[in-house]
């Protein structure tokens, strides 16, 4: 019997956050795309919180939708609760976030990848990848997947999240799995080791849901979304749906003494697990053991969806044994009567540790092979969305034969992101914060669109409706800029008295009836605003990016020999070529370089 061939220009396997954005990147830009899942009905399945957003991960969201990604506008529409964080602090630390209707959010992925044009979804377990060539010369040409089937491609995008040697942790207890309820995948990590990549190994975790019904709300806090909700897409006028609160309780020294009584039960502490986890997103178990002055640890108690009663408990990650989790659950306050639907668990996974990536996300063993997502050590929606967007789009420029897209560090918190990754690598689950960017006043969350649109619509992922809209938009600013830099009162023009602290667009509109008169939209006003009272820093900023682009404008052959330089330490030969950086700047990132190194290295490149 023959075995069935299809043909595409690009595979996608796995169909999580990463994998939707890349597929619908690469489909967009014109590449005939498959985009293999292990199960349709779990396309853009939020696996652990359902929330997106928060702490530069809102601007990272930001960034996607602007350069032409899908995350912000499912979001909008799906939301069940908007907040902006961090409002108290300045422009360059707000964070847009959003509670998701977990169902309503996966679904509607589902239908925007279903209606995609060039795009096919397709329900198929992958086993394999296939290669041609050998050493240096060899190039992916497509899958193999259960049942013998063939896809043959130019280039295949890998984002299979937890599911690679996936198990599954409650208690004493283990399954095969990488979420509860489904399986994993493990013929692809022996093909990934058969090929001369490096596997470790990481976990996460995920805490109880119960059942609202069964919690006493009276005995919590309400946690209400914001008065004047923010969007996080571009093409969002308004959020127009209703919003539902969160609620607030706290764990207490009880339910510390229950954890601490059965830590030797806890995988993390019996040996069971032996795997890092994430620092920044600690179970309970290790908040107990790593704070134990703290009496307490806040629980937020988030709605799943507005079609559902069951809650998800953010803050108490856990994989405590079953009759551990329901005694801790019980002794919280308003949750003395909750029922548990769903445990706790940790996962444990293989992922390619980044520095085995060029910036591209394409694998430097394999030409046409990207890793996008949890493969590549991450933890996040926003962090994999951000990945399979950028692995989408240079997937698609190469079948192009068009220059890849490497986004610099002061354009995005997406070029953050990837360099840390691929320059610096991971020993922990990453997690995106503000003050990972040296350039965070730049990288607003208000001014992603003015960044990235552009590079969007240069692309291809840019359709003419978002263009034609963001061009309406930077001519009210250039409209406004002009009137209040010639408009004067008292002697100053209206942008210096804007420059004051006391004073904003209101107050400017008091002293101008030309101002008052204008026709600018709110988000219009905010960012002259923003940009007028910050400009000083600003300006700092951009001349430190002028300097640091100086170094990046030297740079590195792709097929220098860093062996051959005899003056550069041993550890530094080996580190660049491992990593083999692409230019100065980016050689100095690097963990354990030293500036002596870079004179060495800058002197031999000239």
């Amino acid at each position: 019997m023959s075995e069935s061939t299809y043909h595409f220009d690009v595979v996608v396997i796995g169909a999580g956050h990463a994998g939707t954005e890349a597929a619908l990147a690469t489909a967009r830009m014109g590449a005939k795309t498959a985009l293999l899942t292990m199960n349709c009905d779990t396309v853009g399945q939020m696996s652990c919180n359902p929330a997106i957003g928060g702490v530069a991960k809102g601007q990272i969201v930001r960034e996607v939708d602007a350069l032409g990604g899908e995350m912000g506008r499912i979001i909008d529409e799906t939301g069940i609760q908007f907040r902006l964080l961090n409002r108290t602090k300045g422009p360059a630390m707000w964070s847009p976030r959003a509670q998701a209707d977990k169902k309503a959010y996966q679904f509607l992925m589902k239908l925007r990848v279903e209606e995609q044009g060039n795009l096919t979804l397709c329900q198929e377990m992958v086993e394999g990848l296939l290669v041609d060539g050998e050493g240096a010369d060899r190039k992916i040409t497509g899958v193999r997947v259960r049942g013998g089937a063939v896809y043959r491609a130019s280039a295949v995008i890998i984002t299979t999240g937890t599911f690679l040697q996936a198990i599954m942790h409650t208690g004493e207890a283990k399954s095969a799995g990488g979420r509860a309820g489904e399986g994993t995948t493990g013929t692809l990590s022996d093909n990934f080791r058969d090929l001369g990549f490096q596997l470790e190994r990481f976990k996460t975790g995920t805490p109880a849901r119960l059942n609202g019904r069964t919690i006493d709300y009276s005995q919590t806090e309400e946690q209400p979304g914001d008065d004047s909700p923010q969007p996080f897409s571009f093409l969002t006028d308004k959020i127009q749906q209703e919003q539902i609160p969160c609620w607030l309780t706290e764990t207490n020294a009880s339910v510390h003494d229950v954890i601490r009584d059965n830590l030797h039960r806890a995988p993390m502490y019996s040996g069971q697990i032996n795997s890092t986890g994430p620092r920044y997103c600690p179970s309970i178990e290790d908040k107990v053991v790593r704070f134990a002055d703290k009496s307490s640890h806040q629980i937020f108690l988030e709605p799943e969806g507005r079609n559902t009663l069951e809650v998800y408990c953010n803050g108490i990650s856990t994989s405590l044994p079953r009759d551990v989790q329901d005694t801790m659950i019980q002794s919280i306050r308003g949750l003395e009567k909750a029922e548990i639907m769903r445990y706790g668990y940790a996962v444990e996974y293989d992922f390619a540790p980044p520095t085995q990536l060029f910036p591209t996300l394409e694998t430097k063993l394999v030409a046409g092979l990207y890793f996008a997502g949890q493969i590549n050590g991450t933890t996040g929606y926003e962090e994999a969305a951000a990945q399979g967007l950028m692995a989408g789009i240079n997937a698609a420029l190469k079948i192009r034969g068009d220059e890849p897209l490497i986004l610099d560090r002061s354009q995005g918190y997406i070029a953050v992101l990837i360099d840390d990754l691929v320059t610096k690598g991971v020993d922990e689950p990453y997690r995106m914060f503000t003050s990972r960017a040296e350039y965070r006043l730049l990288l607003r969350q208000d001014n992603a669109d003015r960044r990235l649109t552009g590079i969007g619509r240069r692309i291809g992922l840019v359709d003419d409706n978002r263009w034609a809209r963001h061009e309406a938009y930077e001519r009210e600013i250039d409209t406004a800029f002009e009137l209040i830099r010639k408009t004067r009162h008292q002697g100053q023009s209206l942008e210096d008295w804007l420059r004051r602290p006391e004073i904003e667009w209101p107050q400017l509109q008091e002293l101008s009836s030309d101002v008052a008169q204008l026709p600018l939209s709110d988000r219009a006003k905010e960012q002259v605003q923003i940009e007028v009272k910050y400009s000083g820093y600003v300006k700092r900023q951009q001349q430190d990016v002028e300097k640091m682009q100086k170094h990046a404008s030297i740079r590195i052959p792709e097929t220098f020999d860093f062996r051959a330089v005899p003056q550069l330490r041993k550890e530094a030969q080996e580190k660049f070529s491992r990593i083999r950086p692409q230019n100065i700047a980016q050689a100095g990132r690097i963990s354990g370089i030293t500036p002596a190194d870079l004179v060495v290295l800058s002197m031999y490149l000239k």
